[in-house]
């Protein structure tokens, strides 16, 4: 591609990264506003004042369009390798309680409360969310594993439960807050459970 051709094609890109812009935030300002239960695809469009091409193109369900706003707000997690298994639980619990933790007060509740009884919302929350830091966790007990650390009996979904299962208790079901010593404390009990599963 020449030089001219990549010029002309950046204003195209900006286009698109700037509906996304437009759609996302729209998305996020419509779930504070009215909620999720009442949050619909016409008033994102109308909103955001993109068409409804753009935006199904992007985002085809309403599930989509949701966890994809809600990705915005938290920093992705790639992998996590400290060198020892304590440590990679550690920044694994605080990173899985940061996703968790919604940065907007006007969102925490009602989407906490959707989580609970939409299973076709739930299911888009664990493709987004869960499944990815599943595969994390899956390299983490391999490294450990190799290391010597952990025995040969645990795979990633039962090592991931043990950090995930507390933390979405604490935040969604007996709603409070992912706090540093809660964080701590299922840093330490997870870590003794995997240890001790691997064993058996």
């Amino acid at each position: 591609m020449t030089a001219t051709s990549t010029q002309r094609a950046r204003p195209g890109r900006q286009r698109s990264e700037a509906a996304d812009h437009a759609i996302l935030d729209a998305t996020l300002e419509l779930l504070g506003e009215h909620g999720y239960a009442s949050l619909t695809m016409a008033a994102v469009i109308a909103k955001s004042g993109v068409s409804s091409a753009t935006l199904y193109r992007r985002w085809p369900t309403k599930q989509e369009l949701v966890t994809g706003a809600l990705a915005t707000l938290h920093a992705e997690i790639i992998d996590i390798n400290t060198g020892s298994l304590r440590t990679d639980v550690i920044e694994m619990v605080r990173a899985t309680s940061e996703a968790m933790s919604v940065r907007r007060e006007d969102l925490a509740e009602d989407l906490a409360v959707e989580l609970r009884r939409n299973p076709e919302f739930r299911a888009a929350v664990k493709e987004k969310f869960i499944l990815p830091r599943r595969r994390v966790m899956a390299a983490i007990v391999e490294r450990a594993q190799h290391r010597g650390e952990l025995g040969a009996d645990i795979d990633a979904a039962t090592a991931f439960a043990f950090i995930g299962g507390p933390l979405h208790n604490r935040m969604y079901v007996q709603g409070e807050s992912l706090s540093g010593p809660f964080q701590r404390k299922v840093s330490a009990g997870a870590l003794a459970a995997m240890i001790a599963v691997a064993s058996l």
